[in-house]
């Protein structure tokens, strides 16, 4: 497994909230109408608490996430265990696989000074509604594949019965070009209008060998151009969810 984790991709994520958001947009000319269009929807069991409302797999470290696209696009469903031990992932789920409608993938993320693992299952279909007309949550779709890597990993049984849909998040991805960065970067912006909420999210993949340059040369790239960008940013699913979840719960 060591082998196996030294090698492993990171992606380094950079995220600027708020009014901030928009104004990065448009530093970095990111038109609407160029980007790609997608609505972002997780499951979780958002109960209430005296801070407000739990949500008891993020915070067990189980995110369901289902994107769902506006064209002819493929929509994508993913099981994420985040943040993970590589070496007590389950058996069977200790190593990189890929087959033609779903990939598994093992990575650090990278976000400010904070770094985790992540395990993430994603398969691609064609997904209903999260939600039926009269505003119930229907439960995510999961495969037998991502059933069997919940099992082993401790999320089964009751565990994901009763789920609630949050969401739709708005998104918009684009893959722009920004001089004197080694890597290609991908930028997505959330917009969760009813909550006031944005973030633009950049992000670049990488080598670990790379990644400590890689994330200094990403951060300072987007200060030089005016960017406001933190050293311990906030994590925009844990934000949205939770703005999502007090939503609903009102």
């Amino acid at each position: 497994m060591a082998h196996t984790v030294e090698n492993a991709d990171v992606e380094i994520k950079v995220t600027v909230s708020g009014e901030a958001a928009a104004e990065a947009c448009g530093t970095l000319e990111l038109d609407p109408e160029d980007g790609r269009h997608r609505t972002v929807h997780f499951w979780d069991g958002p109960r209430r608490s005296d801070g407000g409302v739990e949500l008891p797999l993020l915070d067990d470290g189980l995110v369901i996430r289902l994107r769902k696209t506006r064209k002819s696009d493929k929509d994508d469903l993913t099981v994420k265990l985040r943040p993970c031990d590589p070496d007590r992932l389950p058996a069977g789920w200790r190593t990189p696989q890929e087959q033609e409608e779903w990939e598994f993938k093992i990575e650090e993320d990278w976000t400010g000074r904070n770094r985790v693992w992540a395990a993430s299952l994603k398969v691609d279909g064609d997904y209903g509604r999260p939600t039926t007309d009269d505003g119930q949550s229907s439960q995510p779709e999961l495969t037998d594949e991502q059933r069997d890597l919940l099992d082993r990993a401790g999320f089964g049984g009751d565990r994901l019965k009763d789920l609630v849909a949050l969401g739709p998040i708005d998104s918009v991805q684009w893959k722009p070009s920004l001089r004197d960065l080694i890597h290609p970067v991908t930028a997505e912006l959330w917009t969760v209008a009813d909550q006031g909420l944005g973030f633009l999210e950049l992000s670049v993949r990488t080598g670990p060998a790379e990644a400590s340059a890689a994330q200094e040369l990403l951060v300072r790239t987007l200060r030089d151009r005016g960017l406001r960008v933190s050293d311990r940013p906030e994590s925009k699913t844990r934000t949205a969810m939770t703005a999502l979840a007090r939503a609903m719960s009102r």
